[in-house]
């Protein structure tokens, strides 16, 4: 039977760890450690590079290439492990650091040049046009262009007249062969690898991790994926822009998730497609299913129509660490969604009811109408059984002079003083927040939350944005 893990009682105490690191901090500080490993193996062989310019660049070629192979794990989904278990953090320092990692690959030659050109014009050029036709430098000058033109794709993608799931399979083979050529690269002509094998033994190690991560991906998850299907169970447009959609497992290996996880879902009946979406999990009507609230806005999601009850699809996951897990000390709870935000919300205020958790929790939900709001009923029938539940419901597009609008329902945007009414006054270090909405949403009330006080360990949030 599919039903979400348990979480223990909350423990309550006079804080929520005040002095504690906020986890992005902590998962920072492990990558940066990670990242070092290079240079130090370099160090510890006693490998010395002459001259101040030479060894900074040299050590920084080793951080940029370090930090260019920790891009497949970043964005490998790996569950597994801490530092890569949150895939929301990953991916979005995945985007960043290969803009700058693209920066540092196409300046390399520039800066390795640049030495030769302070001495005079003739010895660039020279210089220059060696490093061109150079046989021995193949390698590096197709991994530069191959890497200049993959990363102002993925730059400019949204702009590109190509779906998601065709330029997803080009990043992949791209950068699959960027890494193989540029591991020839560094371990032939680098000023490292080339006087010493042994340091090479980094480089391929690495290489072979990469790959691996691939090869699983792409070839062993998805075998391992299509032994678990699942079929549509039900399908139905609850209103203007929203869906909800319901899958149910046709065998017995069913999946163990916490309120607030999500999965990527495949509908196309090929476990090895491309072509998945990343979804909050919302409890289903009946139990052993997985339910969603799924908002018409991009390719897929505005083709939902086309689902039919009884087609077959995949799912990958549960991901995701925004879980009743991060409030287990806290004395108060504020759960703010905006838009299909609502539906991990909804999945963790089911949970909390199910537990007869005794603390204040409040839900403020946002949408543009009053018409795009879904599951009100039964907000409204938690806030009556719940034992201290409150919920809000602020609309950007309200008639303010119907009478007949309910108490709970007000007009604008969420502001300071929404989130200010939902905490105990003397306890607002000791809250938990929540949050899931679009991106500009998150950035807003993350901007709130900070002007009122609250520390970022005290904020949770996925934007799903990948």
């Amino acid at each position: 039977m599919t039903t979400p893990t348990a979480t223990k009682s909350p423990i309550h105490k006079a804080s929520i760890y005040p002095l504690q690191l906020p986890k992005t901090t902590k998962l920072a500080v492990a990558y940066l450690s990670i990242v070092i490993v290079p240079v130090v193996i370099a160090q510890l062989l006693g490998m010395q590079i002459e001259g101040i310019y030479t060894s900074i660049l040299s050590a920084v070629n080793l951080l940029a290439m370090s930090v260019f192979f920790m891009q497949f794990p970043l964005a490998g989904r790996i569950k597994q492990l801490p530092l890569f278990a949150n895939i929301d953090w990953g991916i979005t320092r995945h985007k960043q650091l290969g803009q700058y990692v693209g920066l540092f690959f196409f300046l390399h030659p520039i800066l390795i040049l640049l030495p030769k050109a302070m001495m005079s014009f003739d010895d660039f050029s020279v210089s220059l046009i060696s490093a061109i036709t150079s046989p021995h430098l193949l390698t590096g000058l197709l991994a530069w262009v191959t890497m200049a033109v993959w990363v102002l794709m993925s730059v400019f993608k949204d702009k590109l007249n190509i779906n998601y799931e065709t330029w997803r399979f080009l990043h992949v083979i791209g950068f699959s062969i960027i890494a193989t050529l540029a591991t020839l690269h560094i371990t032939t002509v680098g000023s490292h690898g080339q006087y010493n094998q042994q340091f090479n033994v980094t480089w391929w190690l690495l290489y072979a991790v990469s790959m691996t991560l691939i090869v699983y991906n792409y070839g062993i998850k998805p075998r391992l994926i299509k032994q678990r299907p699942y079929a549509i169970s039900h399908v139905e447009k609850i209103n203007e822009s929203d869906w909800q959609v319901n899958i149910a497992p046709t065998t017995s290996n069913t999946l163990a998730y916490q309120p607030g996880q999500f999965v990527w879902l495949n509908t196309t009946g090929n476990p090895y497609s491309f072509e998945q979406h990343p979804f909050s999990i919302v409890t289903g009507a009946e139990q052993g299913q997985l339910g969603f609230i799924i908002r018409a806005l991009g390719d897929f999601t505005s083709s939902l129509d086309q689902l039919t009850a009884g087609q077959t699809v995949f799912v990958d996951g549960p991901y995701g660490c925004m879980t009743l897990d991060q409030s287990q000390l806290a004395s108060g709870i504020t759960l703010i969604a905006g838009g299909a935000g609502i539906a991990p919300m909804l999945s963790l205020l089911r949970q909390l009811a199910a537990q007869h958790d005794p603390r204040p929790i409040w839900l403020l939900y946002a949408n543009r109408t009053q018409a795009r709001m879904v599951y009100v009923d039964e907000l409204v029938e938690l806030e009556k059984t719940m034992i201290d539940f409150k919920v809000q419901l602020i609309c950007e597009q309200l008639n303010v002079h119907d009478d007949s609008l309910p108490s709970y329902l007000v007009p604008g945007l969420i502001n300071q003083t929404l989130i200010n009414a939902t905490m105990t006054t003397g306890k607002e270090s000791q809250w938990t927040f929540y949050l899931c909405g679009p991106k500009g949403m998150i950035a807003a009330t993350t901007t709130h939350l900070h002007t009122l006080g609250i520390t970022q360990p005290q904020i949770h949030f996925e934007q799903l944005a990948f």
